[in-house]
């Protein structure tokens, strides 16, 4: 049961980096790191989701355990403590306990999406499912309602107490792989990533779940696609192309709304099947991700990033993220080796709505040491951006990594930067671990550190 793709080595401080109260330098606050996942080995590709209010988070990883699966927990306090570990249910055939039979039929999950939908006060969950009979591949999607939540019950039950806070796993798209690389004779979604639409002005879908995702399709040919749902996830619509004719080798595609509804959705191309990219490319669509316009550069890879940074073992690729501001400005994040090594860099369109002028990458901190792993939203007020990335800035060596924070009150023009973490991390030393041995128990919530 191994990782189709793993891109980070370790859950760093998924709920460790307080939200600044301000842009500038002095109203920077870190609060203290949170070991969310409290676990004994490898749990990477982490997300997380938030309510509005900031009471309700949850997060979801890669967790390497027996289950192989999506690992989850959720606080309910703003993240000051958070329920023990488990995973979410309906997806593998197995749990933590050899002994006890899991709820779906895959053998493996993983690279789940998370994010809080307040049409509904749910947290809506996608995860890529594989490993069944046949070679079948499914985005499933589920929702988790914390109210519903019994944070003491056992590891293996996945919160379910009373009440079941989880809904049954719905199929998003489907396909099938002899299990060699990226699909080679079948069809092999992968990367999802989930957006919610939040906004009730014209043009938005209020509650719309977006989901896309690679479509590797033999010959490591990929299109991003895309599918939404306005029913919490109970029926999707979709597979609808992002990526034009144009475009057959792209991945990592993250979505945005603007602030007049307007989908974009920015991934990075490659010319070619054993390339790691040319440029960081964006299409947008204005009736709901119904139908989608051509698909634009907003930079150029000088040198992108090709698997692996010096000293370390773990996978690392040039990476694009992306957010629209308040007035409808998009700003995107991404890394590259242009400089020698990788650093974070970012631009914008020069005009709201007008995807065919962007600025010039501007670096977001210089370094002679390797940046990665860019992740930008905008704030709730729509005027401020927030970034975090890793950063071995700090290490001589050039091998520990820490977290910083990074804020943006011109759309990427220009920085502030705090480092979040106080210790670095050499994060070869977390494996994976595909065998039972860490006891299930019954726990309290009660801060994890």
């Amino acid at each position: 049961m191994a990782r189709v793709r793993v891109r980070s080595a370790v859950l760093i401080a998924i709920a460790g980096v307080a939200i600044p109260v301000s842009a500038g330098a002095s109203g920077i606050h870190v609060g203290t790191t949170v070991n969310v996942s409290a676990d004994r080995f490898a749990d990477n590709e982490e997300s997380f989701g938030m309510n509005p209010s900031g009471t309700w988070l949850a997060g979801a990883w890669n967790d390497f355990d027996f289950n192989d699966g999506c690992g989850f927990s959720f606080s309910t306090d703003g993240g000051k403590s958070f329920a023990p570990r488990s995973f979410v249910p309906g997806f593998t055939a197995f749990t933590n306990d050899p002994s006890i039979p899991g709820t779906g039929t895959f053998a493996v999950a993983g690279d789940p999406a998370v994010e809080f939908n307040p049409k509904f006060n749910t947290f809506d969950v996608v995860c890529q499912a594989f490993g069944a009979t046949g070679g079948a591949i499914n985005l499933l999607a589920t929702t988790f309602d914390p109210t519903k939540a019994d944070p003491v019950a056992n590891e293996n039950a996945s919160y379910v107490g009373a009440r079941n806070p989880w809904t049954h796993p719905v199929a998003i798209a489907t396909g099938t792989s002899n299990g060699t690389q990226k699909g080679s004779t079948g069809h092999f979604p992968d990367h999802e990533f989930l957006v919610i639409d939040t906004g009730n002005g014209a043009g938005h879908h209020f509650g719309r779940a977006f989901v896309t995702w690679a479509e590797f399709n033999g010959n490591f040919r990929s299109s991003i696609d895309l599918a939404f749902s306005d029913d919490n996830g109970q029926t999707w619509s979709g597979p609808i192309g992002v990526s034009d004719a144009g475009h057959k080798f792209d991945q990592d595609a993250r979505t945005t709304i603007g602030p007049d509804g307007t989908v974009y959705v920015s991934f990075d191309s490659g010319p070619n099947a054993t390339s790691f990219g040319k440029e960081v490319d964006i299409a947008a669509s204005h009736d709901g991700g119904q139908t989608f316009g051509p698909t634009v550069p907003m930079a150029q890879l000088i040198n992108p990033v090709p698997g692996l940074l010096p000293n370390s073992q773990y996978r690392v690729f040039s990476d694009v993220w992306s957010s629209a501001s308040s007035s409808g400005i998009v700003t995107a994040v991404f890394n590259d080796q242009r400089n020698g090594h990788s650093n974070i860099y970012a631009v914008h369109n020069l005009a709201p709505g007008d995807l065919t002028r962007w600025s010039s990458p501007v670096g977001v901190k210089t370094s002679a040491k390797e940046e990665f792993f860019p992740w930008v939203e905008t704030s709730p007020s729509g005027n401020r951006l927030d970034l975090t990335f890793y950063d071995r800035s700090n290490d001589p060596a050039n091998t520990k990594n820490w977290v910083d924070y990074a804020s943006s009150t011109d759309n990427g023009a220009t920085w502030t930067v705090t480092t979040a973490t106080s210790v670095g991390a050499d994060l070869d030393m977390f494996q994976a671990c595909l065998a039972f041995v860490q006891p299930s128990a019954r726990y309290s919530m009660t801060p994890a550190g």
